[in-house]
């Protein structure tokens, strides 16, 4: 029943992701050849919470999977929004990634990557802060500080630095506030998967 249950997920979460690859999506960024970036988020997400080591769960099963297409905005958040399963705070900030996306202003301003104060950080975020012209370690520094945990798909990675993201920030983003991301895979029953709701 399990590997049944896990095969589906996997299934749709594929199939949606295909789907919506292959036709792109006006509420998305860029041209629909740039969009899979994004729209493989969703995909992502969705096969991290059924397939996915406890690695990719903290995020991706909590807060991705339940946010349809535009999941794939969203790249870290606070451990009370993951905790709290805060699927309509983590909606709100897909919303504002799509129609009001983040300014290099904006990041020349922020004292953190968390450029809105919303308790998520997004895709839109962090190239915003490249093009603010912020160098790596103060990306870093400015992602650490917010005290959010951050997973990221190969496609969201990719949309990073498609968009002039240094390969060096993108890899080392996972990495940061590991005591925080320990202490809530600790908070999950052990072999238990978490679905959205």
């Amino acid at each position: 029943m399990m590997i049944t249950r896990l095969y589906q997920s996997f299934v749709a979460a594929a199939g949606l992701a295909l789907l919506l690859n292959s036709t792109g999506c006006s509420s998305l960024p860029g041209q629909p050849s740039t969009q899979g970036a994004v729209i493989g988020g969703l995909g992502g997400a969705a096969a991290g919470a059924a397939i996915g080591g406890k690695e990719h769960q903290v995020l991706g099963a909590l807060i991705g999977g339940a946010l349809g297409a535009g999941g794939g905005y969203v790249i870290g958040a606070n451990s009370d929004k993951i905790t709290g399963k805060d699927h309509s705070g983590a909606q709100q900030a897909t919303q504002s990634a799509q129609t009001q996306p983040a300014t290099a202003q904006q990041a020349r301003t922020a004292t953190t990557a968390d450029l809105n104060s919303d308790g998520f950080v997004t895709l839109d975020e962090v190239v915003a802060m490249h093009q603010a012209g912020i160098s790596d370690s103060e990306m870093l520094r400015r992602l650490q500080i917010t005290g959010q945990v951050f997973e990221l798909t190969a496609e969201q990675q990719k949309y990073l630095i498609d968009r002039g993201v240094s390969s060096n920030v993108v890899t080392q983003m996972q990495n940061l506030n590991k005591e925080t991301r320990n202490q809530l895979l600790n908070q999950q029953p052990s072999g238990v998967i978490s679905h959205p709701q």
